[in-house]
């Protein structure tokens, strides 16, 4: 198994930016390998909802059904896959830092077979992304006004995501 875990400081409050990646949906507006999400019920993450994610890894799209098994408010949501053709696990961290807010987000993945002799390049390939993600989450965060309401807006609308 790989992992691979980044962190970034943002400077907002810890509720907006819980409130905005707890609600799995909003993953459309900053995560560069991620081109469909859906979950079983609106709103923020609660254990036992169920997500259907379609991904690029390994230069291919997979689609990976997962449950959350962490929705605790303003400290962490975490999933895991329960079908598709890699094993994942997912965790956000959310940390209060005087008025900012430090987000802890990690992956690490089940690789078999051959895939193992790709372990290498995919932890360096995840680690640009996440970096990358990351900082684009940051901006997007900081620099939308009142984003908690506005950032759904733009998923609503049909609005692209900031690149």
């Amino acid at each position: 198994m790989i992992t691979v875990r980044h962190s970034e400081l943002i400077r907002l409050p810890l509720a907006d930016v819980y409130g905005i990646l707890a609600c799995y949906d909003n993953d459309l507006l900053w995560r560069s390998n991620l081109s469909q999400i859906n979950q079983d019920a609106p709103g923020m993450a609660r254990t036992g909802m169920r997500l259907r994610q379609e991904i690029r890894l390994f230069d291919q799209r997979i689609t990976v059904q997962a449950e959350v098994t962490a929705a605790a408010p303003n400290r962490r949501t975490a999933y895991v896959s329960v079908d598709g053709p890699v094993e994942l696990w997912e965790q956000r961290i959310f940390e209060r830092v005087e008025k900012d807010t430090r987000l802890t987000y990690e992956l690490s993945v089940e690789l078999k077979g051959w895939q193992r002799l790709m372990a290498p390049l995919l932890i360096s390939q995840l680690q640009r992304q996440f970096r990358a993600d990351l900082l684009r989450l940051k901006q997007l965060l900081e620099e939308t006004p009142n984003p908690v309401i506005e950032l759904p807006k733009r998923l609503a609308g049909g609005d692209p995501p900031i690149s």
